[in-house]
């Protein structure tokens, strides 16, 4: 009960609340004490002046518990009824394995810093009764300095989790230091922590090591058999293991050229070793990508279908498989198909991203709105620092005029990519799904300004050029709309997802639109 109650304390910010409060009125009184007498003041002025502010304390404390500043000012906290992860306290049993910070001289090893903690997350997921807090929802709480004991508490109370895992690598030659440490979020205490001095080549045995102290810990146990499943779905190669991690670094950051350099380094990867399931998982998703957003090319449909399914077959249990697959049978028009893989991966790990994400969008593909609003809201949940999910479920709720909910979560959407284009201002694909919801907001001048930031990044770009036209049929601009739509040779998957976009729905009818899209077909 305690920890419920401290939690929620921490969750409400009243502790800094109740800081920030006596380190501004602690100032006024410091002003005041030198200020007064030369304002010839009276004597009991002072003293009025610390009694009011010692009594404002307890309302600090008392509006800081009831409200909460958002992104759209200051709101009443619905405490437990708004806030399912405070319904009950984390169980003693959970992790949050956070970002490793990158102690290299040269400071180019966070890729490899993230895959070393991807690697030791994967692992603890295969952990019977231990939760483990999806690897994206951590992704916010990179490490740029020391923590505090608030800081963990914190970490604690959004992901719901009783312990976190941070550390540190520092690579230098062909020799590696990793530093791990196990960290209580109620009191900041360490409950393990260890140092590694090795060769490079002992990494995989590192990450096993840091896993199989963790369990420990927990007095959990992990199966020889999981260890298995992870290592099938790995590498003994240190290089083709790096060159994995770069690669998964360009696949995560948005166009074009980066899923053209991915794709080339999964290869590099495969050509030393050729039964990595991950990087035959990666390349399927980097020919995917390009495919569904970029260039039609067929040979992009069929290598994403022959990468899948290498992986697959080489990992039956590896869900990155599942969704790979997924993704290829949907370019083929192949939906049951697709929603089954989806489903199998879910299986395996009920908070994946990627098959909750995609899964929503082949919902949306066959007009299956509800559906694709559950899962788009479960992926929102499984990755607190992605923004797409957020801002496309905040077009179903319009369409399905749901409009309080889609303003609410129009400012969770905007607030995660404004987050994320802070270290990513060039990122196309944040500032026009942000523009875009801004303009339902009623935002439009902002909107319009992030939207020209996006074309300047790319001007004839597809999928640039389409949420620009989605931008003005949102703010009633339709010939504005339309002309760039007629600029514009869409992708064939994005131009079936255009016949069912909420985005465009004020263009339905319009002569100009429907030459483009003819309702029904399906063959641009």
């Amino acid at each position: 009960m305690l920890r419920k109650f401290l939690a929620e304390i921490r969750r409400r910010k009243v502790f800094r609340a109740a800081v920030a409060y006596s380190v501004v009125a602690w100032v006024v009184i410091q002003i005041a004490d030198i200020t007064f007498e030369p304002l010839h003041l009276p004597g009991w002025a002072l003293t009025l002046l610390i009694a009011l502010a010692i009594a404002g304390l307890p309302l600090a404390v008392v509006l800081a518990w009831l409200f909460d500043l958002t992104p759209a000012g200051l709101e009443r906290d619905r405490g437990d009824a708004g806030n399912s992860a405070s319904q009950s306290p984390p169980p003693d049993a959970s992790i949050a394995v956070l970002p490793f910070t990158d102690l290299s001289a040269e400071g180019d090893q966070a890729y490899f810093c993230e895959g070393v903690a991807e690697e030791i997350l994967n692992t603890l997921m295969r952990v019977d009764g231990l939760k483990v807090a999806a690897r994206r929802s951590t992704m916010p709480y990179a490490r740029t300095g020391g923590r505090s004991t608030a800081d963990f508490s914190e970490i604690g109370a959004a992901l719901n989790v009783a312990t976190v895992l941070e550390g540190s690598v520092r690579k230098e030659g062909n020799k590696l230091r990793i530093s791990a440490q196990l960290i209580d979020t109620a009191d900041g205490n360490h409950r393990w922590t260890h140092r590694y001095e090795r060769e490079m080549s002992d990494v995989f045995a590192v990450q096993d090591q840091i896993a199989e102290n963790i369990a420990r810990v927990m007095q959990l146990t992990l199966q020889p058999q999981d260890r298995c499943i992870a290592q099938r779905a790995g590498t003994s190669d240190i290089e083709a293991y790096d060159l994995f991690l770069k690669g998964q670094s360009f696949f995560h950051r948005w166009g074009a050229r980066n899923l053209r350099y991915a794709a080339e380094l999964f290869e590099s990867a495969l050509a030393k070793d050729p039964e990595y399931a991950r990087a035959w998982a990666g390349l399927a998703d980097a020919n995917a990508m390009q495919y569904i957003y970029f260039d039609s090319q067929v040979e992009y449909r069929n290598r994403a279908r022959d990468a899948s399914k290498q992986a697959l077959g080489l990992c039956p249990n590896l869900p990155d498989a599942h969704v790979s697959r997924g993704m290829s049978c949907s370019m083929f028009g192949n939906w049951r198909e697709a929603e089954q893989h989806f489903q199998d991966a879910l299986a395996l790990d009920p908070d994946h991203f990627e098959a909750l994400y995609f899964y929503a969008r082949v919902c949306v593909h066959q007009g299956e709105l509800e559906r694709a609003i559950t899962l788009f809201e479960q992926a929102a949940a499984a990755r607190l620092s992605d923004y797409q999910a957020p801002l496309l479920l905040q077009q179903l709720y319009k369409r399905l005029g749901r409009m309080d909910e889609a303003r609410a979560i129009a400012r969770q959407g905007i607030a995660r990519a404004e987050h994320h284009l802070e270290s990513n201002p060039d990122d196309a694909r944040a500032l026009y799904l942000m523009s875009g919801a801004l303009a339902d907001l009623g935002e439009t001048q902002r909107g319009e300004q992030l939207l020209l930031r996006a074309m300047a990044t790319d001007p004839t770009e597809a999928a640039v050029l389409y949420n620009a036209a989605c931008f003005y049929a949102r703010i009633g601009d339709a010939d504005r709309a339309v002309e760039l739509l007629e600029q514009v040779r869409l992708p064939r998957m994005a131009a079936e997802w255009a016949r069912n976009d909420p985005d465009l729905d004020t263009l339905r009818g319009n002569p100009r639109f429907d030459a483009l899209y003819p309702p029904g077909d399906s063959t641009n």
